[in-house]
C-alpha cells in the first residue's frame, strides 16, 4: 500500500517554494530560497500523546506535521503545514490545531504561518478557518490559520500554472470521474513542459500515479487526449510514462523485501516501537537487504536500535 503521507511530504520538502507561490504567491515573494530549512519533519508531540493515551486508537486522525524555517523579509520565521487524511470525531480540527501551533510557539519561540493541508474528502470538516474562545465581556482568544482543502479545488483553476506542485495536486483535487483521464494527460503535459531532473520528475509522478490510476478504458481516452498533442510533447509524455511503469515494478520489488525483513524482525524480536519501525522504513535498499542478513543474530529490539545507530551514523 502506497504512504500517501510519504507522499505528500517529499513533495512540500522537494518543492516548498513552489507550494507556496501556489498558494501564496504574495509570501513566496518574499522569502529567501536560500534560508529554507526544515526544522520539524515528524508527527507534532500533542498527537504523539494522544495516541498513546487513546484507548481507541483507530478514531484518531491520520496526520503529520512539517515545519519550515525561513527568512521572511530579513525576519526569521516558520511556515508549519499541518497534514490532514482522516477524521477525528472527538476534538475539533480547529482545536487540534490550535494545541499543535501552542506547542510549536512554546517550542521554537519564532512568528508561524500555520497552513492546514487536507488532503482527503473523509478529513473531518472544517467549519472556520481559526479556533477563538469568548465571554460574555471579551474575546480570550482568536487564533486563524490557512486552510487549504483539496477535495473542494477545481483542478481546471491550475491548469495555466507552470508550477510543479500543480502537476502533482491537480489529481487530488474535485476531478469528476469522466474528466480522469483528461487531468492525468494535462497533469503530464504540465510536467514534461516543465523540464525538471529526473530526481524531482519521480516525486511528481508518483502523485499522478497514485491519484490517477486508470482503468482500461480510461487508458484508452489518455491515448486519445495524447494523440490530440504535438509530436514532440507526446513523445516525451510517452517517454515519461515507460519510465515510470519500470520504476513503479522495482519500487515494488523494494517494497516486498521491506515487508519480508519487517516480518522476519517480528518473528525474531516480536513487535517494533513506532520509532524502530519508522527507522527501518527509511532504510535504502541495500541496507534492507544487510538488515535481512543481520538480524539473524538479534535477540531483542536493542540488538536492532545498535544496528540502526551504527547505519544511520
Amino acid at each position: 500500500m502506497v504512504d500517501r503521507d510519504l507522499l505528500f511530504r517529499d513533495l512540500i520538502k522537494t518543492f516548498f517554494l513552489e507550494f507556496v507561490d501556489l498558494f501564496f504567491p504574495k509570501i513566496a515573494v518574499a522569502i529567501d530560497p536560500k534560508s529554507i530549512r526544515f526544522i520539524e519533519d515528524q508527527k507534532s508531540q500533542p498527537l504523539q500523546e494522544q495516541r498513546e493515551h487513546s484507548s481507541a486508537l483507530q478514531t484518531l486522525p491520520t496526520s503529520s506535521e512539517i515545519l519550515v524555517q525561513v527568512r521572511l523579509r530579513g525576519q526569521e520565521a516558520c511556515f508549519w503545514v499541518h497534514l490532514e487524511y482522516g477524521a477525528n470525531k472527538e476534538i475539533k480540527l480547529e482545536r487540534r490545531v490550535f494545541h499543535t501551533f501552542a506547542h510549536l510557539d512554546a517550542k521554537y519561540n519564532l512568528p508561524i504561518y500555520p497552513i492546514i493541508l487536507q488532503a482527503s474528502a473523509s478529513a473531518q470538516p472544517l467549519e472556520t478557518n481559526g479556533y477563538r474562545v469568548e465571554f460574555v465581556d471579551r474575546k480570550v482568544l482568536d487564533f486563524s490559520f490557512v486552510a487549504i482543502q483539496l477535495d473542494r479545488l477545481n483542478w481546471r483553476d491550475f491548469l495555466q500554472r507552470r508550477n510543479p506542485v500543480a502537476a502533482a495536486l491537480m489529481p487530488a483535487m474535485n476531478v469528476q470521474p469522466f474528466d480522469r483521464p483528461v487531468v492525468k494527460a494535462e497533469c503530464l503535459r504540465l510536467l514534461t513542459n516543465l523540464r525538471l531532473d529526473s530526481k524531482h520528475v519521480k516525486v511528481i509522478t508518483q502523485f499522478i500515479e497514485v491519484f490517477l490510476t486508470l482503468n482500461s478504458t480510461e487508458e484508452q481516452i489518455l491515448q486519445t487526449e495524447m494523440e490530440r498533442m504535438g509530436l514532440l510533447e507526446r513523445e516525451r509524455i510517452t517517454n515519461l510514462l515507460i519510465r515510470s511503469k519500470q520504476e513503479n515494478l522495482q519500487q515494488g520489488a523494494e517494497r516486498e523485501a521491506l515487508t519480508l525483513v519487517l516480518r522476519l524482525l517480528h518473528r525474531r524480536i516480536g513487535d517494533l516501537s513506532p520509532d524502530l519501525e519508522v527507522q527501518v522504513r527509511r532504510l535504502a535498499v541495500n541496507q534492507i537487504e544487510d538488515l535481512g542478513e543481520a538480524l539473524l543474530d538479534f535477540n531483542t529490539g536493542e540488538d536492532l536500535r545498535n544496528w540502526l545507530q551504527q547505519k544511520i551514523s
